[in-house]
């Protein structure tokens, strides 16, 4: 039975290849898309999995927004909460600076450089190939690599025990890590011991710049944990260490990526996105497949009224539908192969199609659902014909007109969404791209320098005066970071007040001229000025504030010059003068209070802005001064227009998402209306020739064929539209500034969207129109 249910099967679908052909590739490329997606999402989905206590960790969180600690939170919590079973701090001195690492002649810059706790590997699961997990980073200058860094710096010798110059220091090698799983929030190729530097003595409550994180015992609940640290919290409060609003929040590892990196947003997108173009693609094969019930309809009547039973007949339609998925699928995985690498470009991941189990089980059940689901109401269809009425000469039967019309609507209703949200991203990308941003982001390159490094510091001044002799550099200054990622958190308290009435305000430190490297617009005041390092002490600081700042504090831009104020500690100074709002953080971002202070030492960038038209002879200039005044260091640059497109760079991937889908909405979707459109005009065909003969032109012809999809495709956009609408709305809530609405691009989409159905249909309707009406009246 079986086996004639599969021959059955396969002569039907080749005795109509047309719309086998249609449904096929429609069904393979909502497969292939599928099964893409899915890939994505199981990566993403499995971050941080890997660690033997995955469950119970948790990372520490000042509020719910800083991911940065004190360094008392860590030993505070193991010494007085029975709870913790172990705790660890790691600084990522990489998101700063990046570090000069040595071995011989091979000098390299990494920036993926932590210092850890030595109890980091009793909280995370990071797999040991060399060394002792216990004993990697209990003393100072201790580091542990990951292979790949291993292989680097030490090739095929056993690297435990040898020696790295890493900085200003020397540092041994006790231990070599696993390569870290891509699925890994935490991010590093080196670890060094925590006790190397002051801060691990230093435990207070004042900077909070350390990650923390803490194994909670196996049954304890974060909650309980959560309500103890607050105790702590209090105590620290009410002596003034802590802020008013300081609370401690603790977030599970597995919810990092997904929730506070937020990631979340963008898989349930592409989940969407993935089962709309499978059902899109199945919306095709149902429309198709009851569009020519009529042609089945004697088959149907002649077997029931050989003894054939309903259940028999569903089988048989069932088993088409699957052999058809069977052949979608195999097309499928063929398309996702090819197009694996441009998805990896898309989504920055390194998937793989093959070895993954995973491949084959969405595969599988993406068979049977478009199998079954797509199949169950043709089939049903199909069986539910009575014999009587079907072998009627005047029986006919296409099931519901009105189901394949809403079927039609559904499809290019998704399609005006995903093409609408496609523009609104691009065009807000283009927005944030454009946007005057309060400062000169053009032709800027950004030179990396150790922060707190005393020849640095020396060589600075005259590197600089050498910098300003090239024809192809106008200016140069030091900042501690690049504007945009400008978020350094501290308190601004004016003098005579008390330190709990500390305006939050972002700190830039810098050198005295970044106003003019900047282009930054000075509104009151006058500008930093340029005095030695070593002469700034506590009394001389400088200040610059934005008109933010001035604004919370009450002042007037002319008010604010000359005010006596201290940030975060003893730095006591004087505002200079007020500079105009800038964005110094992304348009995810509201402008908020921020200062410029002079204090070079703590800077971690040299930017300097070039003549336009000259940036190969500058960069060609610069590189060989770097060689002269900072031989130990490896030159190198990045340009900040190009570091401010990275602010934006999930943004620019749901765009290239959208894109995609949407080609892929209206491919699938106008497979199908071409399939209809034959169908429709092959019923007609009769009339057609009649209307031809009592002198209806081609083009009324071409009109009347395609009226009714014309309309379907009308109120299509008419219900797409304020989904798309609502939809965008929503995704921009992310953003603090955004484009303003283009409404002409709505009534733009919708004509683009009905040209392309009436290319479509046109093709069958002239053909039909064209007919010899001799042969359209002999049709049947």
């Amino acid at each position: 039975m079986l086996k004639n249910y599969l021959t059955l099967a396969l002569r039907t679908l080749w005795r109509h290849r047309g719309q086998t052909a249609i449904n096929t590739a429609g069904l393979a490329l909502g497969m292939a898309c599928c099964l893409l997606i899915a890939l994505y999402i199981r990566d993403e989905l499995r971050y941080d999995r890997f660690h033997e206590h995955a469950a119970d960790i948790y990372r520490v969180h000042v509020g719910d927004d800083l991911e940065l600690t004190p360094t008392i939170v860590a030993p505070l919590a193991v010494r007085s909460l029975p709870g913790v079973a172990a705790a660890a701090r790691l600084y990522d001195i990489g998101r700063f600076q990046d570090m000069v690492v040595q071995r011989g002649d091979v000098r390299f810059l990494e920036s993926r450089f932590f210092y850890a706790d030595s109890t980091v590997f009793d909280v995370f699961s990071f797999p040991f190939l060399a060394g002792l997990p216990d004993a990697a980073l209990t003393r100072p200058n201790t580091v542990v690599l990951t292979a790949p860094m291993a292989e680097k710096y030490f090739g095929s010798e056993d690297p435990i025990g040898q020696t790295l110059a890493i900085g200003s220091r020397t540092y041994e090698v006790t231990g070599v890590l696993a390569p870290i799983p891509a699925a890994s929030h935490l991010q590093f190729d080196f670890l060094a011991s925590f006790a190397t530097v002051h801060w691990a003595t230093e435990e207070q409550w004042g900077s909070a710049n350390f990650l923390t994180y803490l194994r909670l015992s196996s049954g304890v609940e974060a909650t309980a944990i959560e309500a103890a640290l607050e105790r702590s919290v209090a105590e620290a409060r009410e002596v003034g260490e802590v802020w008013p609003e300081f609370r401690l929040v603790l977030q599970p590892l597995l919810g990092i990526h997904l929730v506070y990196e937020g990631r979340q947003t963008y898989v349930y997108l592409l989940a969407s996105i993935g089962l709309l173009l499978l059902v899109i693609a199945c919306v095709n094969y149902v429309n198709l497949t009851t569009a020519r019930a009529i042609y089945r309809a004697r088959e149907v009547g002649i077997r029931k009224a050989a003894g054939a039973h309903r259940s028999q007949l569903i089988g048989q339609y069932l088993g088409e539908s699957l052999v058809l998925a069977v052949v979608a699928a195999v097309a499928g995985l063929v398309i996702a192969a090819l197009g694996l690498p441009a998805f990896n470009a898309i989504s920055g991941k390194d998937l793989t199609l093959m070895g993954d189990p995973a491949v084959w089980a969405t595969l599988g059940g993406v068979v049977l659902l478009v199998g079954l689901a797509g199949g169950s109401y043709p089939a049903f269809l199909l069986a539910s014909f009575r014999p009587a009425s079907i072998l009627k000469p005047s029986a006919s039967s296409g099931g519901s007109g009105r189901l394949r019309r809403a079927l039609v609507v559904f499809q290019f209703a998704a399609t005006v969404v995903l093409l609408l949200a496609t523009f609104a991203v691009r065009r807000q990308l283009h927005f944030v791209q454009d946007k005057d941003l309060g400062f000169n982001r053009e032709h800027v390159v950004a030179l990396p320098i150790p922060v707190g490094d005393e020849a640095t510091q020396r060589a600075y001044e005259p590197f600089r005066e050498a910098m300003l002799q090239m024809a192809s550099v106008t200016h140069v200054a030091a900042v501690n970071d690049l504007p945009g990622y400008q978020g350094g958190g501290y308190g601004l308290v004016v003098e005579g007040a008390m330190d709990e009435e500390a305006l939050p305000i972002g700190g830039v430190p810098s050198d005295a001229r970044v106003v003019e490297t900047l282009g930054l617009r000075l509104v009151a005041g006058d500008n930093l000025r340029v005095v030695p390092a070593d002469s700034i002490a506590s009394g001389s600081y400088q200040y610059l504030l934005n008109e933010k700042a001035v604004l919370a504090m009450g002042w007037t831009p002319e008010e604010a010059v000359g005010k006596r104020v201290t940030l975060s500690g003893n730095r006591w100074g004087t505002v200079a003068g007020v500079i105009a709002d800038y964005h110094f953080l992304s348009l995810h971002e509201a402008i908020e209070p921020m200062a410029y202070f002079v204090e070079p030492w703590s800077c971690n960038y040299i930017i300097v802005r070039l003549a336009p038209g000259q940036t190969r002879e500058a960069l060609a200039g610069l590189e060989a001064l770097w060689a002269d005044w900072m031989p130990a260091r490896p030159f190198a640059y990045s340009f900040l227009d190009a570091e401010l497109e990275k602010l934006y760079l999930r943004e620019a991937q749901a765009g290239q998402v959208f894109g995609l889908a949407s080609v892929l909405a209206i491919v699938i979707a106008c497979m199908g209306l071409f399939g209809l459109a034959a169908f429709s005009a092959a019923r007609r065909t009769k009339e057609i020739g009649i209307r031809k003969v009592l002198g209806a032109s081609v083009a009324q012809l071409v009109v009347l064929l395609s009226r009714e999809f014309t309309g379907l495709v009308v109120l299509s956009f008419l219900l797409g539209a304020p989904l798309a609408y609502l939809f965008m709305q929503s995704w921009l809530q992310a953003f603090a500034y955004q484009a303003p609405n283009a409404w002409t691009l709505y009534p733009l989409v919708g004509a683009g969207v009905l040209a392309i159905a009436w290319l479509t249909v046109s093709y069958q309707a002239i053909r039909t129109a064209l007919a010899d009406p001799v042969d359209s009246l002999r049709y049947e």
